[in-house]
């Protein structure tokens, strides 16, 4: 099959939606498909773009300039004549209510072949967005989303917590396929430790500022921060026990990061399906998360990590406490954490889209 992705961002951006895309082309092109990625050309997090085109890892990458700024996170780029004279198989967008979701159901509609669109879970608890991008999203949602969200094949949704809104949203065709993992993330042989790791971008909406009140309060405990820093956000730290990494995704440097580490904290204000907690539980460290809607989809509380509250400084700081007083919970956690988890690999999730994908076209 002739596949084509189109997403906001592609190599070497750094965001969670670009890595699932990632995973998934190149497990695909495993499976001796043409893979093709359509994105802006900017870079997320910097000021620099990309090439117009390029060839990594056999997949084929083409990239558009931005026309108009609609965010931080979307914008405006015409890529539909190149995908056109592409003749793909099946389209499959990533991120709903970007402009490009309007437009891949009109291409596939024209080409006579099945689209696909993963939401990654855009329904951010209110005060999460300034005033006027929560209006105009309200807007569209009341406008468009029963006709746009229908137009596709199928929508996938990334996340169970998600679909009693696309529901409400009007949404009649959808499937469960959420985010994986690597499978080299199950060969991580976690030990017991004082080691805290953080991994994930670095950027407001992650309230990292939580872990260094923790830190400050347990010095005796050892704490990462890893990821890449977003533009314009500055934290920092003089506190002994704080190591900040800024670095950008890659799959080596992060299992060796893990190795390191017997415990992932993640104290975010949102999250949709985190990839970073995936990863992490996948490893078997213990996981602590914020009660976002993510991390209460991913963690049991007390059977395959713990939630606390989110924004309570106090409540990671006890969950801290728990995990780092008793071998025997850490452990106990922690083969639960794997275990609960270990079917989301990537090379299964792939497995799952190409049936589907095959048998669209055989319908059509």
């Amino acid at each position: 099959m002739k596949i084509a992705f189109v997403c906001e961002f592609s190599y070497p951006s750094k965001c969670g939606v670009w890595n699932s895309v990632y995973y998934v082309a190149k497990e695909l092109k495993k499976k001796g498909h043409e893979i093709h990625i359509f994105s802006n050309n900017l870079i997320k997090g910097t000021s620099k773009t990309s090439t117009k085109s390029e060839i990594k890892e056999g997949i084929v990458y083409h990239r558009f300039p931005v026309k108009y700024k609609i965010s931080e996170n979307a914008y405006g780029w015409d890529f539909e004549k190149e995908i056109i004279e592409l003749k793909p198989d099946v389209i499959h967008a990533h991120a709903y209510r970007h402009v490009y979701c309007q437009k891949v159901p009109k291409i596939a509609k024209q080409l006579n072949i099945p689209c696909y669109l993963t939401t990654h879970a855009p329904f951010l608890e209110k005060g999460l967005r300034n005033t006027l991008l929560e209006f105009i999203v309200r807007v569209y949602d009341k406008l468009y989303s029963n006709k746009i969200l229908n137009s596709y094949t199928h929508v996938f949704a990334i996340s169970k917590w998600e679909i009693p809104i696309l529901k409400k949203l009007g949404l009649k065709k959808f499937k469960f396929i959420p985010n994986g993992f690597p499978k080299s993330f199950l060969k991580i042989n976690s030990k017991f430790s004082k080691n805290v790791i953080f991994m994930g971008r670095i950027a407001p909406v992650k309230n990292l500022e939580l872990i260094l009140y923790a830190a400050k309060k347990l010095p005796e405990v050892n704490f990462t921060i890893y990821g890449p820093i977003e533009k314009g956000y500055v934290l920092k730290s003089r506190l002994k026990n704080v190591k900040i990494i800024n670095k950008g995704y890659d799959q080596k440097e992060e299992i060796r990061e893990l190795k390191k580490n017997s415990i992932f904290v993640l104290p975010s204000k949102r999250e949709g399906i985190p990839l970073a907690l995936t990863e992490a539980m996948a490893a078997g460290l213990v996981c602590i998360s914020s009660n976002t809607q993510g991390g209460k989809e991913l963690i049991t509380h007390e059977k395959t990590g713990l939630l606390f509250k989110k924004e309570n400084s106090e409540g990671l700081i006890k969950s801290l406490e728990k995990v780092i007083s008793s071998k025997k919970e850490w452990k106990k956690l922690s083969i639960n954490s794997k275990n609960s988890i270990k079917s989301r690999t990537w090379e299964n999730i792939s497995e799952d889209l190409e049936k589907i994908y095959k048998s669209d076209i055989q319908e059509i």
